[in-house]
């Protein structure tokens, strides 16, 4: 499966609204929209953007050694996946203070 949707020029990121999506604040879990994909600048890891139901914009990492997805699914958020797909998230605070991506569902869109 190709990696499409996902982006990965300085372009594409100046022209999608990253900027208003963080880090969750604390752990917990969220039902959302996975709205954009990007290959982060520096580091071998996928930063997935969603759009929650409740008005949110938070960002979550899918590292290379999990093979882009979150450390307990098997879903691979470079190559199983598409923007516009809805993800119930689980996430914790690693050691440091981090937010570490623990698991994603997908659930049913909204009709």
């Amino acid at each position: 499966m190709s990696r499409k949707g996902i982006i990965t020029t300085y372009d594409g990121r100046k022209n999608a609204p990253l900027g208003k999506y963080q880090f969750p604040p604390n752990e917990g879990s969220f039902a959302g929209t996975l709205v954009y994909r990007a290959w982060h600048q520096k580091s071998s890891c996928l930063i997935c953007y969603f759009d929650t139901d409740n008005g949110e914009h938070y960002m979550l990492l899918a590292w290379n050694n999990h093979n882009y997805n979150p450390s307990k699914s098997d879903v691979s958020f470079a190559d199983d996946v598409i923007n516009g797909s809805r993800w119930k998230c689980e996430f914790s605070v690693a050691k440091g203070g981090s937010i570490s991506w623990l698991t994603a569902e997908e659930i049913a869109s909204e009709v």
